[in-house]
């Protein structure tokens, strides 16, 4: 009993779909370079800009560090005569003279119970020292931090135990702002933004003229193909440079030189040998080889009356001209003739 038998399926390859560019790479290629060189422009300018400002972010914040260093030093140097002599008149005069520095945040000196004695602000002055949280209590070495505040920003602080002949006297406190980096750090800023867009202004306009100088060559190649398509050979592309396009250029050229002297050559041979027979040559040349061939063919035999007379009469050159408008005549008349293969004639 037969069997029903299903649809077989086609075993032909289904057509690949169309593969569609993403669109960058549609766009030209004076567009894709100029995109290029814009991008690395900025990242190149603003790469740098970071670069420097870090680099001067940690210059200033060194050189201020050392500065607070050195402004602590001196006042506890001179505060632990005074703190030994109960002298808060004193504490309190190297307090207001250290606040004269615009970079100080503040200054507190301690007694060895943590009791303020000195400070920039006069309403802590007998009140415990209130230290940032996490903070570690202070040893018998200096400490430095850096914090942040809520009223001044960043603050570096300095703090410096007070001791004499090995015995801990007090301590002293000393934050310095670093609002003035913040501030010089801002400035850098904006002059590596407004440095960056007059780089990236200077790319563009370098872009532009590069790839209108790379693209230029380019196109005029692309003009000399489509003109060589169409049949024109007399195509001579001027090599402005002696890069790989001036090279490109200069290979273009010789191979138009050389179509054209090959269809200088078929259209020689043409007027005296079919066309047929000069492409079949042209094809190879260099590995021709005049083998005979049968073929079927209508051979026409003909002759001028009284030329020999005639061309005695005339010069060479009359001669030659003669004769081309004869063959020229015969051509035309044999092409428009469709008789058949046999048949022959010739002239009386």
């Amino acid at each position: 009993m037969s069997q029903p038998v299903g649809p077989v399926a086609s075993r032909e390859p289904a057509p690949a779909p169309d593969t569609v560019p993403p669109r960058w790479l549609r766009l030209s290629l004076k567009v894709k370079l100029s995109l290029v060189i814009i991008a690395l422009v900025f990242l190149t300018v603003s790469l740098v800009s970071a670069f420097l400002i870090r680099q001067e972010q940690q210059t200033l914040t060194a050189e201020m560090t050392k500065r607070g260093l050195t402004i602590a030093e001196n006042l506890s140097a001179g505060a632990k005569s005074s703190l030994l002599a109960s002298d808060e008149l004193t504490l309190n005069v190297l307090v207001k003279d250290a606040m004269k520095d615009p970079d100080v945040a503040y200054v507190a000196i301690v007694d060895e119970n943590g009791t303020v004695l000195a400070h920039s602000d006069v309403g802590e002055i007998g009140k415990p020292i209130v230290r940032p949280d996490g903070f570690e209590k202070l040893g018998t070495e200096p400490q430095i931090r850096t914090y942040k505040t809520k009223s001044r920003g960043e603050v570096i602080d300095f703090a410096m135990p007070l001791v004499f002949s090995d015995t801990p006297v007090g301590a002293l406190y000393l934050g310095f702002s670093k609002q003035a980096i913040t501030d010089a750090l801002a400035r850098a800023f904006r002059r590596a933004v407004v440095i960056t867009g007059a780089m990236v202004v200077v790319g563009v306009l370098g872009a532009i003229g590069l790839s209108n100088l790379l693209s230029r060559p380019i196109f005029r190649l692309v003009r000399g193909t489509r003109a060589i398509a169409q049949g024109d050979f007399n195509v001579a592309l001027p090599v402005t440079s002696g890069d790989e396009l001036g090279v490109l250029t200069e290979s273009f050229n010789q191979m138009a030189r050389s179509l054209r002297e090959k269809e200088m050559i078929k259209h020689a041979f043409t007027r005296y040998v079919a066309r047929e027979v000069v492409e079949e040559i042209l094809k190879d040349p260099e590995h021709l080889v005049l083998t005979g061939e049968r073929r079927e063919a209508t051979v026409l035999f003909c002759d001028i009356r009284g030329f020999t007379p005639l061309s005695e009469r005339m010069s060479p050159e009359e001669v030659v001209m003669l004769l081309n408008e004869f063959y020229t005549l015969m051509i035309r008349r044999c092409s428009s003739t469709t008789a058949p293969s046999t048949s022959s004639w010739a002239t009386p």
